[in-house]
């Protein structure tokens, strides 16, 4: 097959007719740009906006284009067919679209000049946690007033110059219970994207399980009655999409990723995955971080040493591993948390070493949506996994973002990576347990100013 046919097909399509079809994820090539704006100017939520716009009007003309030719290519060879439909991904915000194909029409596809990948539309799954408990808040929580992930990371430290104004971090997961006392006003858009890739409006915004209003409220959560604060940038903006609600596929994920970008989003928070490595999907995380400058956080997984779970282990993923505390201000990576070094002979880049980096991952404080016990009704947990994980690292990358507005998502990104604190010093970094090591936020501002 074709360099640009994703290697999930062979499996995906075994068993079908030549002329049964199935839908994939196309990616084609955007019209060449005589002066794109800088990064920094990127930053600014409007200009971002209005640069979105106009990149998705020139790529909706060569959409046109492309798959237009590719019905008229592949109705002579499916026996005259002329139904081989194609859908533009959002609004055309991304070079991404859903087609159908065949076994017999893919090759036609692959042979159009200005497409760069298609991958099977397989199906996505939460990264499930490993726990949930219903404990109380630990002694030491209380004591300090706030989780044991911040006094980790030293956010406080942080706050004192910025707790997130102005940066959109978009979650993309179960949902969200916006009602939560802890994340009052901070949810400013919700979307369902449904099985089929459809966008619907929903309010109240509503969680399908506990894990995203999790997410959330590490990520931008105030103080529980308690008076401990949950979130690491309590000032952030919250953009959620249901995307993991029903038969989720990756046509629901990239829609997903569409809509976050179409509302102004300057990070992604990822809690998800598939279960194949997709080479292809990297040029989606491109088309993130060097066109939009946003910044894609994605949870490696929680499948134990030597494994991975994809998107995270794209290469230019901002993977995240989850640690845990082992007392007197010590962490050790969890036992879960995933990681892997996958090898690519002859091709680039010839090794890729996951996760990125490690944020604590294990016995999280935040909160969730009513959940009725036998004993009483709760609204906070304790979860672990690298779900947990990703959006300490989100919500650290939103504080650095609001403290340093010019800064481009790869810098940040890079002064997260080079400041991290591997327990073996700098000389076996990156390694797949540790990645580059536990973020140090406060270190990475130093860097960036």
């Amino acid at each position: 097959m074709s360099g640009k046919i994703s290697p999930a097909f062979e499996p995906f399509l075994a068993g079908s007719g030549p002329n049964d079809k199935c839908d994939a994820i196309v990616i084609y090539r955007t019209p060449s740009e005589e002066s794109p704006p800088p990064m920094s100017e990127l930053r600014e939520t409007e200009r971002r906006l209005e640069y979105v716009r106009e990149r998705a009007a020139a790529q909706r003309a060569v959409e046109q284009e492309v798959f237009g030719s590719y019905q008229r290519a592949g109705a002579q060879r499916a026996r005259g067919r002329r139904d081989l439909a194609y859908a533009s991904i959002g609004a055309s915000s991304l070079p991404v679209a859903t087609v159908e194909i065949t076994r017999s029409t893919l090759p036609s596809l692959a042979r159009q000049p200005d497409v760069l990948a298609i991958m099977p539309n397989q199906k996505i799954h939460l990264i499930q946690p490993r726990r949930v408990n219903f404990a109380e808040l630990s002694k030491q929580e209380y004591r300090n007033g706030l989780t044991w992930g911040l006094q980790q990371l030293d956010i406080p430290r942080l706050w004192e110059r910025t707790q997130g104004q102005g940066v959109n971090v978009a979650v993309l997961d179960t949902g969200v219970y916006a009602d939560h006392p802890a994340l009052d006003g901070r949810v400013k858009e919700f979307v369902v994207i449904d099985p089929l890739g459809r966008r619907i409006s929903a309010r109240p915004a509503f969680d399908g399980s506990i894990h995203g209003t999790h997410v959330c409220g590490t990520i931008a959560g105030g103080q529980t009655e308690e008076g401990v604060a949950i979130g690491i940038a309590p000032r952030v903006n919250l953009l959620v999409a249901g995307v993991l609600l029903g038969d989720a596929t990756l046509a629901t994920l990239v829609e997903g990723i569409a809509w976050a970008v179409e509302t102004g989003a300057d990070i992604i928070n990822m809690s998800l995955g598939f279960t194949y490595y997709e080479p292809h999907f990297t040029q989606v995380f491109e088309l993130l971080l060097q066109h939009y400058g946003v910044l894609p956080v994605v949870a490696i997984g929680n499948e134990n040493h030597g494994n991975s779970s994809s998107p995270g282990n794209a290469y230019n993923a901002f993977s995240v591993g989850a640690v845990e505390s082992t007392g007197a201000g010590k962490v050790d990576v969890a036992f879960f948390s995933s990681g892997a070094s996958l090898v690519f002979p002859g091709r680039e880049p010839g090794v890729v070493t996951k996760p990125d980096v490690v944020a604590p991952g294990a016995q999280i404080y935040s909160c969730v949506p009513p959940d009725k016990q036998p004993d009483r009704t709760y609204i906070y947990a304790y979860l672990d996994g690298s779900s947990m994980a990703a959006p300490h690292v989100a919500g650290a990358a939103a504080l650095l973002m609001a403290a340093v507005p010019n800064a481009p998502a790869t810098e940040v990104m890079e002064a997260l990576k080079i400041t991290a604190k591997h327990p073996a010093g700098s000389a076996r970094r990156p390694d797949n347990r540790w990645g580059y090591g536990l973020i140090q936020p406060v270190e990475a501002l130093k860097i960036l100013g």
